[in-house]
């Protein structure tokens, strides 16, 4: 049954018992990576802070665990592979032959032979140097092994290490005669002739460049693409400048689809962003592609050349600074538990047929399954959890990756570990064990794939296209699309000529990978009666990046008869690729025809990027395209490409951007079209004067906007009565708070000695509070020393108002000059008072690095000192051990929650949003919630990280990046408030802050009861 011996049995048992008592593998000396003292001391400070390996609980053998597993009454589950057969199994993969290769982690989390320069608390490292690829350089323990069933009874009782001694590698594929691998920062193409799977000799590089800053966020993931591409993902913390043979520097920073052409050796990104950690990929039956996400959801439907959700701060911009927006993951209905990685979507006659077409998804942090179903949304779709498949009360279950096999049953790899968190950036990581279990349906045994499919014909692999598992008809697709057998193109286009179903979209996809698009195929997949063959048509025809001549007037006639919302979106994605000259007549087409696309969650945006992509190339074919006649009435003209366009062209400042946004100004005479292009030319003057466009954009705006929208234009061009009427404008209690918010925050751009004036004059006088905070914030840009005298002289009239006073804390904490103004009222003058100052902006005055500030800041708020590590450590031992003398008052528990922490976290649907929701968290593990809670800095959760941003004037800013688009970055107050712009230009350091906002010594101030009863309801 398995490949080893009762006796080995018995002797991994005790082994991992052994090692169970000792908190998992010894740890790997901090010294064997640290490259200087700095970063070994950072590591060691980890030491008894909460150790996430639970020494507490030994693990259990592969048949205890499989035997606390709880399934449905039509499921049952088998042990398929364990320790010492497997360790740390990262990645499944099932090939033609039935052979189940599994990648095998084993050097994680760092590479063998590099040191680390430093660290910094997301645990992203730098090396000292960059790893050689394989086989130069040093080996490490990674290893690709793939497993046969020599009588198929579905047991694996035949072992090969296919390729050994990779350093962080993370995902294999088999295609084109080679054993591809992902071993970052290279993609390698093994040779492999004879199929034997064992390679024929040395890789070659095929790719380079993916970062390896942290490992459990690198490249992931190869999978052949329906389209003859190999696709992949990139995870969230990890940047990358890519090189292939034709590719050259291809830079991202995380959070992508990317794929690679094995022929034409181009590597791209497909798609952009997307959840919090992609890690997995996944195609179902009509070529969608869905990845995991590390956070509440099911991840993204990513669609050609989209971008979607990133955390800004922690992971950086997207490559387009003119996105101007981002698509959501697909939204979910069901439990907001955290940590959904791996996911399949069902497809396949193994399982009962409620199973058919659910996303089945693999939860390590909770140790469970969960099915959900999908709902239509438009182009795109929701998610609705429906029930849990899988659950364990074994606490070091962890499955991260699941797959259908030929059998078509699940196949889950258990990375079997107590630690999950990657939080310790010491390697306590148990190295002893892995497993593999296979779901099926109740009585279904297993069985083995009992024939090498490479061995059939081609015309014998059509035969697949109809077959019920998802996996064999991939596998035909893949094998005819390494052979390129022009001998079949005839019954393929009969199969897609006749065929309404699964097998004409295969063969539609065989058809390319064998010789492109021809005509006759474009006549017959435009035309389709299945929308999936049209919409694939129209993808494989933009992939071309031109539309030959004899095909162009066919796929226009398509586009303007076209009604499936995703049929149209993936024309959006087409036009984003094709010359402008073809864009735009499939554009026009597309908005001719009567559809509601702005009410669609998708299709707007990738209208945008369809328009402004093509604008950059020919920017007179945007201005002929969006000013003709037949547009003029459009919903989405106003309500998202003019104001979109406005806002590039002006960010792009050239004088041919200018005249075109003139030239839309003279063309547009509705109300609203005017309004959307003077709120494009606003965003994008953000952070800087209007003063600055060209006297002749300023006429037109003026002549054909008018009014109090552009009064403040001449603020800057110095007109005598120019302030007067800001002035009079401001203090207007008819002029709506809107324009005078617009007005204020350009005064701030402006930095005229009038508007300094004016604003001081504001602050102090105007009943409004809002604009009250308005005008202290556009001070902050300003860099006169008078205002911190001013405002800490005016503070005592205006502290009363709690937001007012915090804005003007605020202020204080992002200069010098105004950080010791304010100091000189609270020691000297006494009108500032230590207890008006919340513990996050006193310690932002550190941040202004002048020692004497600090100074000050630690003998006003010596609470706020930072603990040790020593100190940290010993707490949360002092804690732990209070708490679980007794057990805690839950009623006293909840309202000391409330009281503590609910004003910035969500638990059990109360609360705030400052910080992360609890709910979704593993709440059992206290060591895990004191370390969290003693020294809430060790890992700032993705999406609630600040930055620190010093400007070239010294002017200092921190919050979380909302945006950063065009030449500017946004910044949000932690704790809400009026964002701030800043022109990249004069940004002298951005760096992601290494202090969270939560205080540190927030347990303190508890009894022993009140510790008791707090953690209580925590872990309830």
């Amino acid at each position: 049954m398995m490949l080893i011996t009762r006796l080995q049995v018995i002797i991994a048992l005790l082994t991992m018992t052994l090692m169970g008592c000792r908190k998992g593998s010894e740890p790997t000396a901090v010294e064997k990576y640290a490259a200087n003292e700095e970063v070994a001391a950072y590591m060691r400070a980890f030491e008894g802070r909460g150790d996430l390996t639970d020494a507490d609980l030994p693990p259990s053998s592969p048949e205890n665990t499989l035997a606390s597993f709880k399934l449905p009454e039509d499921m049952e589950a088998r042990l398929v592979l364990s320790e010492p057969d497997i360790h740390q199994p990262l990645e499944l993969q099932f090939d033609h032959k039935g052979r189940l290769w599994v990648v095998q982690y084993n050097q994680y989390p760092y590479p063998e032979g590099l040191k680390i320069t430093s660290i910094d608390n997301h645990n992203r490292v730098k090396f000292d140097k960059q790893p050689e690829a394989p086989p130069l350089g040093t080996r490490g323990a990674d290893k690709i092994t793939f497993f046969e069933d020599s009588n198929g009874d579905g047991y694996y009782d035949q072992a090969t290490d296919a390729i050994t001694g990779l350093n962080i590698a993370t995902s294999v594929a088999l295609g084109r005669g080679k054993i591809w691998v992902l071993n970052p920062p290279y993609l390698l193409a093994y040779p492999d002739a004879d199929d034997d799977g064992i390679p024929d000799g040395d890789p070659v590089v095929c790719a380079s460049g993916f970062g390896l800053e942290d490992t459990h966020s690198v490249a992931n993931s190869l999978h052949w693409g329906p389209d003859g591409w190999l696709y992949g993902v990139n995870g969230s913390t990890t940047t990358a400048s890519i090189s292939t043979a034709k590719t050259s520097n291809l830079s991202f920073s995380g959070q992508a689809i990317w794929r690679y052409h094995p022929e034409l050796e181009e590597f791209e990104l497909f798609a952009e962003g997307g959840g919090n950690n992609p890690f997995s990929i996944e195609f179902d039956s009509q070529g969608r592609v869905f990845s995991g996400s590390n956070g509440y959801g099911r991840g993204p439907y990513y669609k050609q050349g989209a971008y979607y959700i990133k955390g800004w701060g922690k992971h950086g911009p997207l490559t387009d600074p003119f996105a101007f927006g981002y698509l959501e993951n697909m939204p979910l209905e069901g439990e907001r538990k955290r940590f959904t990685h791996g996911l399949v979507i069902y497809e396949a006659n193994g399982l009962p047929d409620r199973y058919q077409g659910k996303i089945i998804s693999v939860n390590p942090l909770h140790g469970y399954l969960q099915m959900s179903r999908f709902e239509n949304r438009g182009s795109n779709f929701s998610n609705i959890d429906e029930e849990t498949l899988l659950e364990s009360t074994d606490k070091w279950f962890r499955p991260i990756d699941i797959k259908v096999g030929p059998d078509a049953a699940l196949y889950i790899s258990d990375w079997y570990d107590s630690r999950l968190s990657h939080v310790d950036p010491r390697d306590t990581w148990y190295k002893e064990s892995g497993r593999i279990y296979r779901i099926s349906a109740k009585g279904n045994k297993p069985k083995s794939l009992n024939e090498d499919l490479s061995r059939l014909s081609s015309k014998d692999l059509l035969a697949y296209f109809s077959h019920p598992n998802k996996w064999f008809r991939q596998q035909a697709l893949r094998l005819l699309g390494d052979r390129k057998d022009r001998v079949i193109l005839a019954p393929l286009m009969k199969i897609l000529e006749t065929e309404r179903g699964q097998p004409a979209l295969e063969a539609l996809w065989a058809s390319y990978q064998i010789e492109g698009i021809s005509l006759e195929m474009a006549k017959i997949g435009l035309e389709h009666v299945n929308p999936m063959v049209r919409m694939w048509t129209i993808r494989l025809l933009g992939d071309e990046k031109e539309v030959p001549a004899d095909i162009f007037p066919l796929l226009k006639n398509r586009v303007k008869k076209e009604t499936h919302p995703e049929v149209r979106s993936q024309i959006l994605s087409t036009c984003k690729r094709l010359p402008p000259y073809q864009t735009f007549e499939l554009l026009t087409a597309l908005m001719a025809s009567e559809n509601s696309e702005q009410e669609d969650p998708d299709l707007p945006l990738q209208y945008w990027w369809a328009v402004s992509a093509q604008a950059r190339k020919d920017h007179n074919a945007a201005l002929e395209f969006i000013t003709q006649n037949k547009l003029n009435h459009h919903p989405l003209v106003s309500q998202t490409l003019l104001p979109r366009l406005a806002q590039q062209w002006t960010l792009q400042g050239k004088e041919e951007h200018y005249r075109s946004l003139q030239s839309l100004l003279h063309h547009f005479q509705k109300e609203e079209q005017l309004l959307a292009i003077s709120e494009g030319i606003l965003e994008g003057s953000r952070g800087k004067a209007l003063g600055e466009l060209p006297s002749y954009l300023l006429e037109a705006m003026e002549t054909y906007i008018g009014g109090i929208n552009m009064a403040f234009v001449h603020v800057e061009d110095n007109h005598p009565s120019a302030f007067g009427r800001a002035k009079e404008l401001l203090f207007d209690e008819n002029v709506p708070l809107i324009q005078r918010n617009a007005w204020i925050e350009q005064l701030g751009y402006a930095q005229s000695n009038e508007g300094k004036e004016l604003l001081l004059e504001l602050t102090q006088k105007t009943p409004s509070k809002a604009l009250q905070r308005a005008a202290i914030q556009a001070l902050s840009y300003y860099q006169d020393p008078e205002i911190g005298d001013v405002l800490a002289r005016a503070y005592p009239q205006l502290r009363a108002d709690s937001y007012t006073r915090e804005a003007l804390i605020t202020l204080f904490t992002t200069r010098e000059e105004w950080a010791f103004s304010f100091f000189d009222a609270l020691e000297k003058e006494r009108t500032i008072h230590r207890e008006d100052v919340p513990p996050h902006l006193a310690l932002a005055f550190k941040d202004l690095e002048d020692k004497d500030l600090i100074q000050k800041v630690e003998n006003h708020w010596p609470e706020l000192a930072p603990l040790s590590d020593r100190e940290k450590t010993n707490r949360i031992k002092r804690y732990k051990q209070k708490i679980e003398e007794e057990k805690g008052d839950l009623l006293l528990g909840k309202q000391l929650y409330l009281q503590t922490c609910a004003a910035c976290h969500v638990l059990n649907g109360e609360g705030g949003s400052i910080g992360p929701e609890l709910t979704g968290y593993d709440r059992s593990d206290l060591e895990y919630l004191l370390l969290h809670t003693v020294d809430p800095s060790a890992d700032i959760r993705e999406g609630y990280e600040t930055v620190m941003v010093k400007t070239l004037s010294g002017s200092f800013y921190s919050g979380k990046v909302q945006d950063e688009s065009g030449d500017m970055l946004t910044l949000s107050p932690v704790l809400g408030g009026k964002s701030v712009n800043l022109k990249t230009s004069e940004i002298a350091q951005k760096e992601l802050q290494s202090r969270s906002t939560m205080p540190e010594r927030m347990l303190e101030r508890l009894s022993d009861k009140e510790l008791r009863a707090l953690f209580a309801y925590l872990m309830e």
